[in-house]
């Protein structure tokens, strides 16, 4: 998958999810930035984010990623 697209995908779903703004999210952003953005959404978010890319995201990624654009990046590495 193109890295910017993946981005930018991951980018709308999170505001869509979180309903937070899409110019406030950045590659830095950390789930603690994000208003609701707890381990109970986070799982919603995957479950989105899957259907939105169309890739199986395991545990590991879902959980190691530091920010948004470290997630956007081991997605992007899937397809």
């Amino acid at each position: 998958m193109d890295p910017n697209q993946t981005f930018e995908t991951v980018r709308n779903v999170i505001a869509e999810t979180f309903n937070f703004p899409v110019k406030d999210i950045e590659r830095d952003t950390i789930a603690e930035d994000v208003s609701g953005w707890d381990s109970l959404s986070h799982t919603i978010l995957m479950i989105r984010l899957q259907n939105a890319l169309g890739v199986m995201i395991s545990e590991e990624i879902a959980s190691e990623a530091s920010n948004v654009g470290e997630l956007a990046d081991r997605l992007s590495a899937l397809g």
